[in-house]
């Protein structure tokens, strides 16, 4: 009897290590992706908060200052006169790496739909699912787009901070050719993702972010039309580096609307970014499996 007893016992005593072990391993995994989830949150809204702050900042300072004398200047043109330029470009620089994280995370989170779609397939069944394995790969060419864009972003973002538009415009415009296309390649390249994720019930169709980079395409056409067509205007596409003419464009000089018109375009475009990240961030903030990701 007494032996029955200690075995029933320990049995009990097992049973109850095993769940506790159980629950604390599980709570430690809740505890895990709460504090990603949180901690992916925070570096979308550190994103958006410094892309307002730089905005706001250097067109306070320049513009309501008369530093500028066009009222709607170029974004690179308002942070390129002091004190405004040391903003501008510390503020590049925190968002460049911002950026970067970002765009690791989405990879990471990417490969794991991928993975989990993967696993769905039954096994020799790829002649039945030639769609399923289609989505598979363009999962993994997408990721490899985003991955690819956010380099190139990070990397345009430094450019456009450290050359000033007032003292070398070839090297900020470098920059910016680097970040603004790659900014909606990588856009158009996470619509994709998106649709292909509601397909299998996963995420909601991105309808806000497809209208968004709309709106960051068109207008970014937009601006390079009526840039080039104002300095063409005023005399020559070599007029474009004139700084002279950039800061004090007066509105009876030829090309002035043209060239107020093409910047308002790049104002907008700029700002279709803070909407697309305050998306990411929502669809961070929904993922609810990020203790199966490595970071």
């Amino acid at each position: 009897m007494n032996c029955s007893t200690d075995d029933n016992n320990s049995k009990k005593s097992n049973n109850t290590t095993t769940y506790s072990i159980i629950t604390t391993e599980s709570l430690t995994m809740i505890n895990d992706n709460d504090d990603h989830d949180h901690d992916n949150h925070f570096i979308q809204k550190s994103g958006l908060l410094t892309i307002n702050i730089k905005r706001q900042l250097c067109y306070i300072v320049t513009v309501l200052k008369g530093l500028i004398y066009p009222i709607w200047p170029m974004v690179s043109d308002a942070g390129a006169i002091l004190p405004a330029a040391s903003y501008f470009s510390t503020f590049l620089d925190i968002i460049a790496a911002l950026t970067a994280f970002v765009g690791i995370i989405l990879y990471k989170q990417i490969h794991y739909y991928r993975c989990e779609l993967n696993q769905r397939l039954p096994l020799g069944s790829k002649h039945n699912n030639d769609d399923e394995y289609k989505n598979i790969d363009h999962l993994k060419l997408c990721n490899r787009i985003i991955i690819i864009m956010t380099i190139f972003m990070s990397t345009g973002l430094v450019l456009t901070g450290n050359f000033r538009s007032t003292e070398n415009l070839t090297g900020h415009m470098i920059g910016v050719t680097l970040f603004l296309p790659s900014g909606l390649l990588f856009g158009c390249a996470l619509i994709y993702v998106y649709e292909i994720l509601y397909s299998h019930g996963i995420q909601s169709k991105p309808i806000t972010t497809t209208i968004i980079i709309m709106i960051g395409i068109v207008f970014t056409i937009g601006c390079g039309i009526f840039t080039i067509s104002s300095v063409l205007k005023y005399g020559s596409i070599w007029d474009m580096w004139n700084n002279e003419l950039r800061l004090h464009w007066k509105p009876m000089m030829p090309g002035y609307w043209l060239h107020t018109m093409g910047n308002v375009c790049e104002w907008i475009a700029l700002l279709s970014f803070g909407p697309l990240n305050i998306i990411i961030s929502r669809r961070f903030r929904l993922f609810q499996y990020w203790n199966c990701i490595k970071l």
